[in-house]
């Protein structure tokens, strides 16, 4: 299915018709993605949607067969080698191009602004992000027109995940499970955390590519263990050559991306049998969990499953080592910006709505529990999108 013709890319345009927008500017790359299907490498493409009509995407000549023709017309440009000239140069070119041709001197234009939390590029050692030069030559190419910031439309269009979204949603948990099964296979005692990390990521990078159509993925791992290290990984810890000791709680915290779709996952394990006390407590956040999960369903407010997955803890006796939300919205990168399902929350549920649903409990001397799924608002109630776990 083209681009313009996709679910996602008509309900944009019908914002920016609401809104009086004639043209959306977009460089972040989780709006590249959601526009064009591509996930930028190093984060230099621009992608051009008109009010109708089809996205073009402009992209580096050396990403060009990255480029997903189907989605959009897609138009390269010369970078970083000798022969090419600077690429504010070519910006200046292409959206002055763009700017005659669908006559916006004196239009209302879309373009991103809010940059404080932002989706990595592929190369994610060193995203590149728009900035101060960007927005002083928008300025200056769009001279007569009105610059509007786009981050509450995206965020409205991306909080509704259509059919097409969460089918590739799922395959990407699902190629986060590889990593999971492996780390669940392979961990005892003397490993080190950092190994356990390498591990799952590599497996996750080797597997997953060519998976059900996966071109590139990435993930980022990070292990927490013993009573110590697991005790406060509700803060998300880096992994630590710390070796892990017959009997320790493992918490492995997930972050998998494939071509710009995001899973983020928590796996729990022990370095041998689980004890009793550790059963109960991970059969209780367990529980938590899947009663979270279960009011994931339309009309239910956003504090629904927060209330839900907290009763349950409180009813065991561990309502106040749970010292965080329940879940956060993710799709398009790792915590969107809506909803969280937390205490109080505003905001009503609606089918295509997706976040995680991660209650844990953390305690001194024990360790910290904490079991992390990604669900869908379905139309009849939740959808997992990852593996359930089981309990102890």
């Amino acid at each position: 299915m083209a681009g313009y013709e996709s679910e996602r890319v008509q309900r944009l345009q019908s914002l920016m018709r609401e809104l009086g927008l004639n043209v959306l500017l977009s460089r972040l790359p989780e709006n590249v993605v959601y526009l064009t299907e591509t996930w930028p490498h190093h984060g230099i493409s621009v992608a051009v949607l008109p009010d109708n009509g089809r996205p073009t995407l402009f992209i580096p000549e050396v990403e060009m067969e990255w480029g997903n023709k189907e989605w959009a017309d897609v138009v390269p440009f010369g970078w970083a080698l000798l022969k090419d000239q600077d690429l504010y140069t070519s910006y200046r070119q292409l959206l002055g191009e763009v700017a005659n041709k669908l006559g916006l001197k004196k239009a209302k234009v879309g373009v991103e602004q809010a940059l404080e939390v932002v989706g990595t590029t592929y190369r994610h050692a060193e995203p590149i992000i728009p900035a101060a030069p960007w927005a002083a030559m928008l300025g200056d190419v769009f001279s007569g027109a009105k610059l509007v910031d786009i981050t509450d439309l995206m965020q409205s269009a991306k909080l509704i995940k259509s059919a097409y979204d969460l089918g590739r949603l799922r395959v990407a948990n699902e190629i986060a499970h590889m990593g999971a099964s492996k780390f669940l296979q392979k961990l005892e005692p003397g490993m080190r955390e950092v190994e356990i990390s390498a591990l799952i990521e590599g497996t996750i990078r080797a597997a997953g590519a060519g998976y059900k159509g996966a071109r590139l993925v990435f993930a980022e791992a990070e292990v927490a263990s013993g009573p110590v290290n697991t005790a406060k990984a509700n803060l998300l810890i880096p992994s630590t050559d710390r070796v892990i000791e017959e009997g320790d709680l493992v918490m492995v915290e997930m972050a998998t991306v494939m071509d710009g779709y995001y899973s983020d996952l928590t796996y729990m394990a022990v370095a041998g049998p689980p004890n009793d006390r550790q059963r109960e407590v991970h059969n209780a956040v367990l529980a938590a969990q899947q009663a979270g999960a279960a009011q994931m369903r339309p009309g239910n407010s956003y504090a629904d499953p927060d209330n839900a997955a907290r009763q349950v803890l409180v009813d065991a006796g561990l309502g106040e080592q749970f010292v965080h939300v329940t879940g956060h919205g993710l799709g398009f990168r790792f915590h969107e910006s809506e909803p969280f399902l937390m205490p109080g929350a505003a905001g009503t549920l609606v089918e295509g709505i997706v976040s995680s649903i991660e209650p844990g409990v953390y305690i001194e001397g024990f360790g910290g529990i904490r079991i992390e799924d990604d669900v869908a608002v379905g139309k009849d109630g939740p959808v997992f999108l990852s593996t359930p776990r089981q309990p102890w």
